[in-house]
């Protein structure tokens, strides 16, 4: 009788043996690039949450001694933030 993992590895080895439709790889592939992307700028999000949060508690000694990020920065951000989301709404649903 088959445990769990070993019933588990042997569905995988059945789909791996299974073709995949080459016409679906530009589908998968966007569908990962998408992925990356929404993984970076999570990150990116978390870091200013981050940031914020430890601004927002830190007393105002701290805050005057703390260096914040130039502005121009977070305008280059936004700048590329907005364009891609204008670029986005251009291209359309691809599916």
């Amino acid at each position: 009788m088959f445990d769990d993992n070993e019933e588990d590895l042997e569905d995988d080895d059945l789909e791996e043996d299974r073709e995949y439709p080459e016409e679906l790889l530009p589908v998968v592939e966007l569908s990962d690039a998408i992925f990356d992307l929404i993984e970076k700028l999570e990150k990116v999000q978390e870091k200013l949450e981050k940031y914020e949060q430890e601004y927002l508690e830190a007393d105002s000694e701290v805050r005057q001694s703390s260096e914040l990020p130039h502005r121009e920065v977070f305008e280059r951000w936004e700048d590329f933030i907005y364009s891609t989301v204008a670029e986005l709404d251009n291209l359309g649903e691809p599916v």
